[in-house]
């Protein structure tokens, strides 16, 4: 009988496979440890438009309480910061305007001579935005009319 010489067969990887599977590994953390920063700014902008949105309706909340002959026409609120320094109100701004509207259903300042009891207010807050750093605008507008 002739005797068959076995080859015993290397379980295992092969130091060329471990640098490869740590090269691929590698490469993927390093993509995704990237993405960590965009999606934070990302979260930042949602989250000031968030507190843009509460600020603008806090101050419509406020019309709201108001009668329709209290409510001043024109700037009631000049653009200004809503918190001073180490707040984190800071970083906003508001203002706030009131017009007659006319039978054309235009924004007045003045008082129309046939003044159809309706006003419209506009909100409009001012915020940084984290991803561009460029200034941003909330603008929420109502209507308000005369009982």
């Amino acid at each position: 009988m002739l005797k068959l010489k076995t080859i015993k067969l290397q379980k295992g990887f092969s130091l060329l496979e471990i640098m490869v599977a740590i090269l691929i590994l590698g490469s993927t953390f390093i993509g995704l440890i990237h993405t960590f920063p965009y999606a934070m700014s990302i979260i930042k902008s949602s989250e000031n438009e968030t507190k843009a949105a509460y600020l603008a309706q806090e101050k419509m909340e406020e019309f709201y309480q108001s009668r329709y002959g209290d409510i001043n026409v024109g700037v009631v609120e000049t653009k200004q910061r809503l918190g001073g320094a180490g707040s984190y109100l800071y970083y906003f701004q508001r203002q706030s305007e009131v017009y007659y509207v006319d039978s054309d259903l235009e924004n007045s300042s003045e008082i129309p001579t046939d003044d159809i009891g309706i006003k419209k207010i506009t909100v409009s807050v001012y915020y940084t935005s984290s991803l561009s750093k460029s200034e941003k605008i909330y603008t929420l507008n109502s209507i308000i009319i005369e009982n």
